[in-house]
């Protein structure tokens, strides 16, 4: 009780002493004795209400940096100045139409006995299970429950799908049978690279998930005053849908604005559209990235795809919402080997089918969804604007595809996105209010911390021993006075 008191005592003289003589602006008013009451009184309301004003100003202030920190503005590109194309990605579709050699092998290896009929079926809930594009809601169930209880057919697989698709699927070289760029042929396969998405197996070109950026598999396709119009040509072997996008991002089943089909022998189709660029200034990286509203492709630490952009983001959580819901996700999700992620059996893709999350609608991507699956994906920093000016098609005499995609024209401006407050804007504006309202500085700081610290110690020290003398001196006149 006694240690207790002494501490009370000294915290309470240095508190008087710290606003006698602070550099916060009237607490001394309120802490000398010399004014009446009714003096100090009136400055200890002038330094609330001071208080009062800082903070709320502060944090108006936090609240637009958070909201205002980074703006967008339009730039005029120099004449000479070069772009660079889109990435482009090459995706297979099933086709009822087209001959599955390789699929018909499959269902020939389902059969336990010679007897066993073709099942026609079973390779229509096969063809759905691989290629997404031929699934429709409720299919799952409809093509194999007739022959669950079967001994005499041949029955659905219950599991490996990933493996049938991989079998069935074309290589890069039998789906893609010429490239050329701007006139000049080049080898499709060195460039397209294959991945995994919610449409399947794709091939893309140019795209930094599969190759560095201007490294030997990455094909130079720079657009400028000198070079001329961009044309990408493509020929295809079979029914496939191609994708224009930007470097970072993939085909994704939710996102088919920039998808194209080529489906029946002897499409011919050209796309024209226009590219409007985007850049960030420095800072921008510096800025968090709920203040700015995006995230660049190098920030990427919790997907299973090297780099992160919006399309990877509804994928990943499409995944993630498909494990939660059925305790697997669709053989497509597995983007390589060293994905774990439990793969679907017949069960499971019951699941989903019944869950609507095989193939689910745009509205998970929509932030006031409530019932089921809700998507909060920012956009990647560094996309661009792509937009379709128009396209032309027409059916020719021959087996395969093609697909031209033309730049219509060079774009004039282009997007910067820059800050207009960084940290150091926070620092400055805090430290005027504080300065404004409080007569505050740095090294008020310094002084708090001081007092309540150094001062302290030395004080209850110093103090301490005097009571220890004048107790001595109290015993000692009592043993007198005995």
């Amino acid at each position: 009780m006694k240690r207790l008191k002494h501490f009370f005592k000294v915290w309470y003289n240095i508190l008087v002493d710290y606003c006698s003589n602070c550099s916060l602006a009237g607490l001394g008013y309120i802490a000398s004795k010399k004014y009446h009451y009714t003096e100090r009184l009136f400055w200890l309301g002038c330094v609330m209400l001071s208080w009062t004003g800082s903070y709320y100003l502060i944090r108006s202030y936090m609240e637009t940096f958070h909201n205002n920190a980074v703006s967008m503005v339009i730039e005029n590109i120099h004449a000479r100045e070069k772009i660079h194309f889109p990435s482009v990605g090459i995706c297979e579709m099933g086709y009822a139409k087209e001959y599955y050699g390789s699929l018909e092998a499959v269902i020939e290896g389902l059969k336990t006995s010679e007897d066993m009929e073709y099942n026609y079926d079973v390779e229509d809930f096969m063809l759905r299970v691989i290629f997404q594009n031929l699934y429709n809601y409720g299919s799952i169930m409809s093509y194999c429950a007739p022959y669950k209880d079967c001994d005499d057919c041949i029955k659905c697989p219950v599991s490996n799908y990933n493996r049938f698709a991989a079998r069935v699927r074309a290589t890069c070289s039998q789906l893609l049978e010429e490239c050329s760029w701007n006139g000049k042929k080049f080898d499709c396969c060195q460039y397209f690279k294959p991945i995994q998405t919610s449409m399947g197996s794709c091939y893309l070109m140019n795209s930094i998930q599969l190759v560095e950026k201007g490294g030997n598999n990455w094909l130079s396709m720079e657009v400028g005053r000198g070079t001329g119009a961009g044309e990408l040509l493509i020929n295809i072997t079979k029914a496939s849908s191609a994708y224009i996008l930007n470097e970072e991002d993939i085909p994704h089943m939710l996102l088919t604005t920039l998808q194209f089909a080529q489906i029946p022998e002897g499409y011919t189709g050209t796309v024209f559209f226009a590219l409007q660029n985007i850049v960030n200034d420095p800072l921008v990286h510096t800025v968090d990235r709920e203040i700015r509203r995006c995230i660049f492709p190098d920030e990427n630490s919790n997907f299973n795809y090297p780099k992160y952009s919006y399309s990877v983001c509804v994928t990943e959580c499409l995944k993630l919402a498909q494990i939660k819901t059925c305790n697997c996700c669709h053989h497509n999700m597995i983007t390589d080997d060293n994905d774990k992620s439990p793969i679907c059996g017949y069960e499971g893709l019951f699941c989903l089918d019944q869950k609507d999350l095989m193939f689910p609608q745009t509205t998970i991507m929509q932030p006031w969804r409530t019932n089921g699956l809700v998507c909060q994906c920012l956009p990647s920093c560094t996309e661009h604007e792509i937009r379709v000016i128009g396209k032309q098609s027409e059916i020719e005499d021959r087996k395969g595809r093609s697909v031209l995609f033309k730049l219509i024209a060079l774009p004039t401006q282009r997007y910067r996105r820059q800050i207009v407050r960084e940290n150091l804007d926070v620092v400055v504006s805090i430290g005027g209010i504080l300065g404004l309202f409080m007569g505050a500085s740095i090294l008020s700081l310094v002084e708090l911390i001081y007092f309540f610290t150094v001062r302290f110690i030395s004080t209850s020290y110093q103090n301490k021993h005097v009571d220890d003398v004048e107790e001595d001196d109290e015993e000692d006149e009592e043993d007198d006075e005995d």
